[in-house]
């Protein structure tokens, strides 16, 4: 007999129940098996989110802060950040008991009474005076908030945590795009240039049969030996080398530059640019030879010197062995005076063809001055010699003289009034004092100031001003000084402008400590950053010590650097559409000072002032103060 409809439904539904409990039971099962499979691996991301965030923490404590140089507490960690005080102050003995130390240790602390650093029996640095900062400055570097030393450490070898996933917004000491760019043409957005690929990261090893040691002989390399030896020490030290080329010579020869630095294809946020550029006058060939012995003497020490390894991983080294590589084709070894080699292949003197800031300058500019030009104006550098040869001493801004009649419209005149007769002296004249006394000490013989020859001058300290020496117009070192707040110094560094072979083991050994001792000073004075009141970095605000009529500007990542001795000074700042702003801070001997400064909009300003005032009648119109700097195309 057929069931009834009432019959059929009931069954019907029963079965979905029992059809829906099986299903939820099975999901039941299926949660608790996947959660109970689940759980191990959940615990191991648990760890290992843990453990990143406590290598975050530490991390971020890894900068010296004003706590941890007061109580002592930096210990490794303040070392690695300092500036090693000195090797010794008699190069001649002490350095070679460096040498044999460093073969025995690969420690700072081990090293420390090699430099004479001052650290106490701890290992942490003795207790300094701290700068006196106003409160804003104070607050900006102890709460974390912008960028600070509790910014993540400099890594070696891959991409450091980035810091904004630390703090926010925090740039500080971040890879970010590089300068450079693996062949093709230079990125006008980024302002890089392309590494030279001949060598790249695929080079073979039948390149390097005749190199196996690489050794670099004492002996004078033509342009072909010379590009040679760059990029065989790319490809053998890619972790600490990048070769590239601003340009290129009237005769078509590569302007070769080479990074050295633990970082060397990534700008490092906060990690200075240095520069050594030689040759610039084709006969004075000894700088030339000293920059690939330096290069070579750099990346074989990393791994066993910890003042070389402390500087590579602070500081990024840029290395123009030849300016002038025409000339050098045809000057002529032992010729130690005259002109032949001296000019580029047009006849033009490249030390005369930079643009002045004192007289104007008609010479037509070369190939050769604006391809420094180009690339002083994409990399902010804090710090550059110029090596040359036929002295011995090293001489520093201004080599001009101020020209009145020039000079009317300029804020700068009312500085150099004073100085209408040699020497010439710049607003930041102990500082370039400082500078040259730093290689001239450190070198044996050129800190006694002995005459080169009868008739020719002798140098009290082995330094001068240019000016003081000889007037000039269109030098390159006053053109890195004015227009972009970079300090050079011109470094005489042989009598004879191209000696014989066998002086190079000697000329080396002379001036290998100073040319170390003069790049770290990079590390001197003040540095920061300039952000809004979002944490955003400001690009090119305008900066000026007081008292300091030359100016500086910031990068694109709101950085800022500016070498000064030990004391105390006042900082001011300005960025277009930010409301002007002073700060104090001090500068000590052991360290570089820290100073982070937070501009506000004006327009933040006027509605703030307009939301306070709107309740009454009182009518205010809101105006800009803002600080007079220099016409911010030479500065």
């Amino acid at each position: 007999m057929a069931p009834s409809t009432a019959t059929t439904c009931r069954a019907r539904a029963d079965g979905r129940r029992s059809h829906l409990l099986l299903s939820v039971r099975t999901l039941i099962a299926i949660t608790t098996a996947v959660a109970f499979f689940a759980l191990p691996v959940h615990c191991q991301s648990e760890k290992r989110l843990s453990s990143i965030q406590q290598q975050q923490q530490q991390q971020q404590h890894q900068y010296y802060d004003s706590e941890e140089l007061t109580s002592g507490g930096g210990g490794e960690v303040i070392k690695s950040k300092i500036r090693p005080d000195s090797y010794s102050q008699d190069p001649a003995q002490q350095y070679e008991k460096h040498l044999q130390h460093g073969k025995q240790s690969d420690t700072v602390g081990s090293a420390s009474t090699v430099y004479g650093e001052q650290y106490s029996d701890g290992g942490a640095l003795m207790q300094q005076d701290q700068p006196m900062l106003d409160e804003e400055a104070q607050e900006s570097i102890s709460s974390g908030s912008i960028n600070n030393h509790r910014i993540p450490q400099y890594t070696r070898g891959g991409s450091p945590v980035p810091a904004d996933v630390v703090e926010g917004k925090n740039v500080g000491n971040r890879a970010v795009g590089n300068n450079y760019h693996h062949g093709g043409n230079p990125s006008s957005a980024t302002g890089g240039y392309a590494v030279d690929s001949a060598y790249g990261p695929h080079y073979s090893s039948q390149d390097l049969v005749q190199d196996q040691n690489y050794q670099l002989e004492f002996k004078y390399h033509d342009y072909d030996k010379m590009t040679k030896f760059l990029r065989t020490t790319s490809s053998r030290f890619p972790n600490l080398t990048a070769l590239y080329s601003i340009g290129k010579s009237v005769q078509g020869r590569d302007l070769w530059v080479m990074v050295v630095s633990s970082s060397p294809y990534e700008h490092m946020i906060g990690k200075p640019d240095v520069k050594y550029v030689a040759n610039m006058h084709g006969n004075e060939a000894v700088g030339r030879e000293l920059m690939l012995h330096l290069i070579q003497y750099l990346v074989n020490s990393y791994s066993v010197d910890p003042y070389i390894r402390w500087l590579l991983d602070n500081t990024r080294i840029h290395v123009l062995p030849s300016m002038n590589p025409d000339g050098f084709e045809v000057a002529r070894e032992g010729q130690c005076d005259g002109g032949q080699g001296r000019y580029n292949a047009r006849g033009f003197d490249l030390n005369r063809n930079f643009p002045d800031y004192f007289k104007q300058n008609n010479k037509r500019g070369q190939p050769e001055t604006d391809a420094v030009k180009e690339w002083t104006s994409k990399i902010q550098f804090v710090l550059s010699g110029g090596l040359h040869g036929g002295a011995l001493v090293a001489s520093y801004p201004f080599d001009n003289t101020p020209n009145s009649r020039f000079c009317i419209s300029s804020p700068l005149c009312s500085v150099f009034q004073s100085y209408t007769s040699t020497p010439s002296l710049t607003p930041d004249d102990d500082v370039f004092k400082h500078l040259a006394l730093t290689y001239s000490r450190n070198h044996p013989t050129m800190n006694q100031g002995v005459a080169c020859k009868a008739g020719t001058p002798t140098f009290n300290n082995g330094i001068t001003n240019g000016a003081a020496w000889y007037p000039l117009t269109g030098g390159m070192q006053d053109f890195n000084y004015v227009w972009y707040g970079c300090m050079e110094v011109t470094l005489e560094l042989s009598c004879c402008k191209y000696p014989s072979t066998s002086e190079l083991p000697k000329l080396w050994e002379e001036n290998r400590l100073s040319l170390v001792k003069f790049l770290a000073e990079a590390h001197r004075g003040v540095h920061g950053f300039v952000m809004d009141e979002h944490g955003n970095p400001i690009e090119k605000a305008s900066l000026k010590i007081k008292g300091r009529d030359v100016g500086f500007q910031t990068t694109k990542y709101g950085e800022f650097w500016r070498i000064l001795l030990p004391g105390v000074y006042k900082l001011e700042i300005y960025g277009d559409g930010y409301i002007p702003k002073e700060m104090d801070f001090m500068v000590v001997e052991q360290h570089p000072t820290l100073l982070n400064v937070t501009l506000h909009t004006s327009k933040v300003l006027r509605e703030n002032t307009i939301s306070a005032l709107s309740s009454t009648t009182i009518t205010t119109t809101t105006t800009d103060a803002r600080i007079k700097f220099p016409n911010s195309n030479r500065f």
